[in-house]
């Protein structure tokens, strides 16, 4: 079994407290992380899984919800972002002695109180999980191995089942489409346009880094530009997009108030646009490496408990830094290319009007060192 970044952090915060939240994408191996650290075939452990209309009909009941709680050291609530009442329970849980650990699974933000998420995130019981890593593959099948397997990530991403069974690689991420995106969201959340939805992130698909507009994707979708914004905040949210803004101090030809998009699965990028073929037949490779990069990037950040801004920047002119991110006022900046005998040029303009910031080139010699920053 390929080991998770996130299990001695699940496992810590299990014993620290009464609840955490564990969210993700279905099928990134939320439940078999899980049960990692909690035997699941205890008597005393409850499984509520509200992806079951009925289960869920039945636990919507509270007294229902108290009684098969009342005899468990830990109950586990998967895709509880569906469950209705699931505040009112939380406050039981909270109250009830005999009950250890309350771990809360989902694909979305499920709808507690603010104040209640304010603790939670403050304590750091708010975790996400992934498609796996480039770092976790690479512990499992060797460092030397992982490299010789890029082209193939690049490809079908990293979803742990594509990942371990590589010859059904293009039939499961098309299978994961619809299990990730359709029916992961919370309950109250309107996504009633599933025709016009599949468009709009087929065109995000054949644009991941290149600027959006709401408005221009609203109008090919058949969606108001209100909308259109709505559902790719709420795919950042989910963790299925990274939504990265553009930088700027007001100087001239700069982009202001602009959007890239990148998918947090090269897989399901591909999925979406049903391109599957070897990069030596395509014209995305630079593309497809953004995005892995970046993705990559993005887990290894939220692992190590960072948080910082991220941007990129562009011109009018066409200059660009893929890349930039800031902690605590110190900024870092990245530009990236799959071909490493390509000599990568930093946009002399960027080193003018921010020389405190340093741009690094990034390709598949040197990535692994940009990860670990």
């Amino acid at each position: 079994m390929i080991e998770r970044i996130l299990e001695p952090i699940l496992r810590k915060k299990c014993e620290e407290s009464k609840i955490v939240v564990l969210k993700g994408a279905r099928r990134t191996g939320r439940l078999t992380l899980v049960s990692r650290i909690i035997n699941l075939e205890d008597p005393t452990i409850g499984i509520i899984d509200c992806s079951n209309k009925k289960e869920r009909k039945a636990m919507n009941e509270p007294e229902a919800l108290r009684a098969f709680s009342r005899d468990k050291k830990v109950v586990i609530i998967r895709d509880a972002q569906l469950l209705e009442n699931l505040q009112e329970f939380i406050d039981f849980a909270i109250e009830l002695d005999s009950l250890e650990n309350l771990l809360l699974i989902c694909s979305f933000e499920p709808e507690l109180h603010e104040d209640l998420w304010e603790a939670l995130r403050e304590q750091g019981l708010e975790l996400n999980l992934f498609p796996l890593s480039y770092p976790e593959s690479a512990k499992f099948h060797g460092l030397v191995q992982e490299d010789k397997m890029l082209e193939q990530r690049l490809i079908y991403g990293y979803y742990p089942e594509v990942v371990t069974n590589e010859d059904q690689a293009e039939k499961l991420v098309s299978e994961i489409i619809e299990s990730s995106i359709f029916t992961q969201l919370g309950a109250s959340e309107r996504i009633n346009k599933k025709e016009n939805l599949i468009k709009l992130l087929r065109h995000l698909a054949f644009n991941i880094g290149k600027v959006i507009s709401f408005n221009d994707l609203g109008k090919k979708c058949g969606l108001d530009n209100e909308t259109v914004e709505r559902y790719v905040k709420l795919f950042a949210k989910a963790n299925l997009l990274v939504l990265i803004s553009s930088y700027n101090n007001g100087h001239r030809y700069e982009l202001k108030k602009s959007h890239v998009v990148y998918f947090l699965d090269n897989g399901i990028r591909n999925a979406l646009i049903r391109a599957f073929q070897p990069l030596e037949f395509r014209n995305d490779a630079e593309e497809l490496w953004k995005n892995f990069v970046i993705s990559e990037r993005f887990k290894a950040n939220e692992y190590a408990g960072r948080k910082p801004e991220v941007f990129f920047w562009l011109t009018h002119t066409k200059q660009e830094v893929d890349y930039l991110e800031i902690t605590n006022g110190e900024a870092f900046g990245a530009k990236m290319s799959w071909e490493d005998s390509k000599k990568i040029k930093i946009p002399a303009s960027f080193s003018e009007l921010y020389p405190q910031i340093k741009v690094t080139g990034i390709n598949k010699k040197t990535f692994w060192t940009f990860l670990r920053k």
